[in-house]
């Protein structure tokens, strides 16, 4: 018999299930499964005093799907978060009002890159001694001449610019359904070309979402591939498996 054997690499792309539109790269992928999934139902044999099986039936409940990334991009995370992305442009941020705590710190609206000026009214603030510019935002000392917080209403005002960023409102939609579509090589036959195409994928969320760490981040998203009806007669309403054959 021909060797066989397979050791993949490859893209994975993904776009929402009846969508006009191109399938997206995910990016770099370690893992990708499909695993299907049975209820067994078993007859014991009542023949023989040791027992034993008489007859059995695997059947099929579904197909599970698991992928893990390593490319945190907005698009990966609104669809492994059940999120939106809102692409915001850079600029410049005028008297943006603000509740500064003194001997605490201030996130703005938006991360700063500069701070043009703090203000209290018509006060200009000083730097380095009223406020810290740190992190993206202000640290307030506790002997800042700012004025102090009364009933949570603004006491600053701050102007400063802002970079071009992406804003993922995280779990805000509900479940969707995509095409899977993975292009592979298997390294094991010289490259040959390996292309899996899942039909119908319930989209799952995220395991866990790993912000400090001392290994590389990497989202593991698991879904379930559901029967996909519009397929006809002899074609699988899951998923198929193209590859080239081994001369």
């Amino acid at each position: 018999m021909k060797d066989h054997s397979y050791l993949g690499s490859g893209k994975l792309f993904i776009r929402e299930y009846g969508a006009a539109a191109p399938f997206v790269e995910v990016g770099n992928v370690s893992a990708l499964t499909f695993s299907p999934q049975t209820n067994t139902i078993t007859l014991a044999d009542h023949t023989q005093p040791g027992g034993g099986e008489r007859n059995r039936v695997d059947r099929l409940t579904g197909v599970e799907v698991a992928y893990t990334f390593h490319d945190f991009a907005p698009s990966n995370f609104a669809t492994a978060l059940r999120g939106t992305v809102q692409n915001v442009v850079s600029g410049n941020v005028v008297d943006e009002p603000a509740v500064a705590y003194k001997a605490g710190f201030l996130p703005l609206k938006r991360i700063a890159i500069s701070i043009t000026s703090v203000k209290a009214g018509t006060e200009a603030l000083q730097e380095g001694v009223d406020y810290i510019f740190q992190d993206g935002g202000l640290y307030i000392p506790a002997d800042s001449g700012a004025p102090d917080v009364e009933g949570g209403v603004p006491n600053i005002s701050v102007s400063y610019a802002s970079p071009a960023t992406a804003v993922v409102q995280a779990l805000v939609n509900s479940s969707k359904q995509y095409e899977l579509l993975f292009h592979g090589l298997n390294e094991a036959q010289s490259g040959k070309p390996v292309r899996v195409r899942a039909h119908k994928v319930s989209g799952g969320v995220m395991a866990q979402l790993g912000l400090i760490g001392d290994e590389y981040g990497a989202g593991e998203v698991t879904g379930a591939l559901l029967s996909d009806t519009s397929k006809g007669a002899g074609l699988s309403k899951y998923f198929s498996v193209e590859q080239e054959v081994v001369a």
